[in-house]
């Protein structure tokens, strides 16, 4: 069962997040921040639920909370990205 949990922790957005925030406390290395900043991108932009719900032709007020929920995901890992990446060419 753990192992299950920790596979679909992988596919999870907010496991990314979290780790990058950690990694920010932390101090930990630039480079771990920003792939976990591409990560989250990749994750809101393919995040199944909106493509579930645009292809199955679900109501309009469910596709716009996926697509809400998805844009700030991506937005999220692509600030991190931005930050991680603006702070590894200032040292």
């Amino acid at each position: 069962m753990k192992t299950l949990l920790s596979g679909i922790g992988k596919w999870c957005a907010y496991s990314h997040i979290f780790k990058a925030f950690t990694v920010l406390i932390n101090g930990g290395q630039i480079s771990e921040q920003t792939r976990a900043g591409r990560n989250i991108a990749l994750l809101g932009f393919f995040c199944p639920f909106f493509w579930i719900a645009l292809f199955t032709g679900a109501e309009a007020s469910s596709l716009a909370f996926h697509a809400t929920h998805s844009g700030i995901v991506f937005l999220i890992g692509i600030a991190i990205m931005v930050a991680s990446i603006k702070k590894q060419q200032h040292k």
